[in-house]
């Protein structure tokens, strides 16, 4: 083949910078700039380190899985002792090598995956008292990831339902959503929790596509079978996920023809099947499908408020009071959410939009199908999250980029009945709504920036104070998610008053430290530190300490804000 002249291959190149593969992959470089440039300004505008308990909990217990090779936990809570004796019918609380009952365990254990292959170091302190925590920045890092794949998610399942440009669209509001990254920066793998549901919902879509044409019909079921699995991923992300099944259950029986109800029976056997291994493990452990994760529903009724449930090492249920307790709880839940955060979820315009889509027909039937078919879903939802309170409403973000999909719909749709002739009018109502779905991330990356997580959290601090206790020996704390993390110790949750501070010393494992931290010392002393929940604690806070008490010295930090007590003066040697 003779060579192409000179000339020519200057004009292919011209053409393909002009109008294609070239133009093409100049936009993708920009984009991919314009991405990298957001999550670099927010992480270092607004990450200061962990400032959640339960990111610190999934995060010592990933450390658990990686060393020890065991789904345990160091972050002991007295129910958890109560519900182990009583439901295993022993004596033994295990204490140390104490089985996690509350959480699920899949996002600990691509935690745990995700620290060994990236070499994070638990060994090196930080460089003072209020450093970030080097591991920090991988589980931040590892949840960035699943935000970036749950946009290209979110890319694709637009492109099936609507179209290239509601696709870009909403893929670009996606990434300039203030919710997305601080769910991201949180560490509680809300972003793992979000992929796994636009992965279930997608391969339902697909299932559904492959029975839509009745003269070219193709077998659903490896899409079935995806969407199994990814409902099952978010079930043992987050046990509250279950509430994704029965929607896309009733999806499948909508759009996959013939046999729909056969379809959407056979999704809801295979996805209880795949929790069989998991259930079981728990009912071994702990005598319960769900370990105790159903009983902090308890945490913030009337009977344990200000979530002292977990405090409590004789709980004394009583089956009639607890449900009392629950209804009211719930009743008082779902009002303040409707009150105050469904309007406003994600960003409020984007919502309201979606909302406003329940009186439009759409007219493809798997759109129209797919948004009832969710709604149920997210009904189910805001129902558990009644019972369980804040952080399962916070879940509601796992269906954010679908409301942003179909915002944009509706959007498009009333753009083009407003029929505007001029190009630059719709791009200007355009940049419109993409400015003000932006303005919360833009008000969030403005100054001041966020704070440092003190208090209470102090990660030299903490280390240093686990570090005056033996790796067998056991700390008593109001923190223990945070001992755990950053120092490696074994911590008993203070328990609810000082006689069950006894129990556990005298007949199950002594209590070498007991650390006392802003958690309570900033407690308002007539309100709180005098109330039931504290008054057996308060001659100690005080600096009164019992003559039976087995912790007689102690040390001050932070100008009196923290008090360490233990059994000698170890600061001291």
């Amino acid at each position: 083949m003779a060579k192409q002249p000179f000339e020519s291959r200057i004009q292919d190149l011209v053409y393909n910078v002009d109008v294609g593969i070239g133009l093409r992959l100049i936009k993708s470089a920009l984009y991919f700039l314009f991405l990298s440039t957001i999550i670099l300004i927010y992480t270092a505008n607004q990450f200061k380190g962990l400032r959640e308990a339960e990111a610190m909990d999934y995060g010592q217990v990933a450390r658990n899985l990686q060393i020890n090779k065991s789904f345990t936990t160091q972050n002991v809570r007295p129910a958890s002792i109560w519900f182990l004796t009583r439901n295993q019918r022993s004596d033994n609380p295990q204490i140390f090598q104490h089985p996690e009952l509350v959480h699920a365990p899949l996002y600990p254990a691509l935690l745990s995956g995700w620290l060994r292959i990236t070499g994070a170091r638990f060994t090196t302190a930080p460089e003072g008292p209020l450093s970030i925590f080097q591991p920090e920045y991988r589980i931040m890092l590892f949840n960035h990831l699943f935000a970036v794949l749950s946009g290209v998610m979110l890319y694709i399942l637009a492109r099936r339902l609507f179209d290239a440009r509601i696709a870009l669209l909403g893929l670009t509001l996606y990434f300039l959503s203030d919710t997305v990254w601080r769910d991201s920066l949180s560490g509680i793998g809300l972003p793992v929790l979000t992929f796994w549901t636009l992965c279930a919902i997608y391969f339902a879509v697909l299932a559904g596509a492959r029975t839509e044409n009745a003269a070219d019909r193709k077998s659903p079921w490896l899409p079935i079978v995806l969407s199994v699995i990814a409902c099952l991923a978010a079930f043992h992300t987050r046990y509250a996920a279950i509430a994704l099944v029965p929607g896309i259950a009733l999806y499948l029986g909508l759009s996959v023809k013939p046999r729909g109800g056969l379809v959407a029976t056979m999704f809801i056997v295979l996805f209880l099947v795949g929790t069989s291994p998991w259930i079981t493990r728990n009912i071994l452990v702990s005598g319960a499908p769900l370990g105790l994760a159903p009983y902090t529903a308890l945490n913030g009724t009337e009977l344990f408020p200000d979530n002292s449930f977990e405090r409590q090492l004789n709980p004394n249920l009583n089956v009639g009071d607890a449900w009392s307790a629950l209804q009211a709880k719930f009743m008082t839940n779902i009002a303040g959410f409707y009150r105050l955060q469904l309007r406003s979820l994600g960003e409020g315009l984007l919502m309201a939009l979606f909302l406003t889509t329940f009186f439009y027909r759409f007219v493809r039937q798997p759109v129209h199908l797919l948004r009832w078919s969710m709604a149920l879903s997210m009904l189910l939802l805001i129902l558990i999250g009644g019972f369980f309170g804040e952080s399962t409403m916070r879940l509601m973000a796992i269906f954010w980029p679908l409301v942003i999909v179909y915002a944009l719909a509706f959007f498009a749709l009333l753009l083009d009945r407003l029929q505007l002739t001029v190009r630059l009018a719709q791009l200007a109502v355009t940049a419109a709504l993409v400015v003000l779905s932006a303005l919360p991330l833009l008000f969030t990356l403005m100054p001041p920036r966020a704070p440092m997580p003190y208090p209470p959290y102090a990660p030299g601090a903490i280390i240093y104070v686990s570090n005056l206790l033996r790796i067998d020996e056991l700390m008593c704390t109001d923190m223990p998610w945070a001992t755990a993390w950053y120092g490696g110790k074994t911590s008993v949750l203070l328990p609810h008053d000082i006689e069950q501070f006894y129990d556990i010393n005298d007949y199950m494992q002594r209590f070498s430290g007991l650390y006392f931290t802003p958690i309570t010392r900033d407690q308002p002393f007539i309100r709180s530190l005098r109330s039931p929940r504290y008054r057996s604690w308060l001659p100690i806070l005080e600096g009164r300490i019992p003559g039976d008490f087995p912790l007689t010295q102690g040390i001050p930090l932070f100008d009196l804000e923290q008090l360490f007590l233990s059994d000698r003066a170890r600061w001291a040697e």
